[in-house]
């Protein structure tokens, strides 16, 4: 009988298989078989391919396209798929060596008791509360029963920012008001000594002349605005106004330069002049017009910056 490592055989029978007659059943393990057999073995079936939990057709090969994406052949009986890290179009890995390079933020508010524990953020809000108490839950935060009053929460306090907007940035933000038409939301980039937009609904008041922001006031689409301290701009999204979650991003390009606006990852503006270049903190403000409490739900936020 051959050793591990070896064909099994029955006289002159093919090398790759294995007769019933000569090994009592339970007797052979995967360890005892040949090279040949064991990947005839291992064939069958093939790995399940899930798409954010949903099957996808089963097939013989996988492809693996793109520089960021490696296979290979790991060990246990699997195969290694290694996928570079980052924020997505491009962007790099963060520089371990030198942290200060390059600025990563994500947060996906995942807090158990969020109205104590509400880290990496300031905040001015009657209440933050958690809907999801799950990994990557949503939170929630109101303003009071006040007119024109003002729930904020924002990265960096006054004097301290988060972005230089001279350098490549890139900000997304998924996001979601529970009433339209009494209240207003602004989410995006201001001056770093200010508590966000404020004054009578909705947001008649802008700090600074350096500011780069989505804004919602009431009605109608989403507004792309910005004041670079010489012409402030202010673009029609073409998208409504509504209580569904959005995903609002940024995308600066410096070398244009370019500021890309987009909603839900569609293009909604493409401004190449006009563009603040200052050191901004990040705010997401929401105003309701009458004496009672509005909220906004936030999911999700991410934010990179080149140094």
């Amino acid at each position: 009988m051959p050793g591990r490592g070896q064909p099994w055989k029955l006289g002159g029978g093919n090398p790759d298989r294995i007769g019933t007659k000569a090994i009592k059943d339970g007797s052979v393990t995967e360890a005892d078989l040949d090279t040949a057999l064991g990947l005839k073995v291992n064939s069958a079936g093939g790995h399940e391919i899930l798409e954010e939990g949903a099957s996808l057709p089963q097939r013989a090969r996988l492809n693996f396209i793109g520089a960021g994406v490696v296979a290979s052949d790991g060990i246990e009986d699997t195969t290694d798929i290694t996928i570079a890290g980052g924020g997505g179009g491009g962007l790099d890995l963060p520089n371990l060596v030198d942290p200060n390079t390059d600025l990563y933020f994500y947060d996906e508010f995942f807090y158990p008791d969020p109205t104590n524990t509400f880290p990496h953020f300031e905040k001015s809000v009657s209440s933050i509360n958690a809907l999801n108490q799950a990994i990557g839950g949503v939170v929630q935060y109101s303003t009071t029963n006040v007119a024109n009053n003002v729930g904020r929460v924002n990265i960096c306090g006054a004097g301290m920012t988060v972005i230089g907007a001279d350098k490549r940035f890139v900000m997304r933000c998924k996001i979601r008001q529970n009433v339209i038409t009494t209240q207003a939301l602004i989410v995006g980039f201001f001056p770093n000594q200010s508590n966000g937009p404020s004054g009578t609904f909705p947001f008649t008041t802008i700090p600074g002349a350096q500011n780069i922001y989505f804004r919602s006031n009431g009605s109608g689409n989403y507004l792309c605005e910005t004041d670079d301290n010489v012409t402030p701009t202010s673009v029609d999204s073409g998208v409504a106004v509504d209580t569904v979650s959005h995903v609002f991003e940024l995308d600066f390009d410096p070398t244009g330069p370019t500021l890309l606006w987009k909603i839900d990852g569609a293009t909604v503006r493409t401004q190449t002049t006009d563009i603040p270049n200052a050191s901004l903190a990040w705010y997401a403000n929401n105003q309701t017009s009458e004496a009672v409490g509005k909220a906004v739900e936030l999911d999700t936020i991410f934010i990179y910056n080149e140094r």
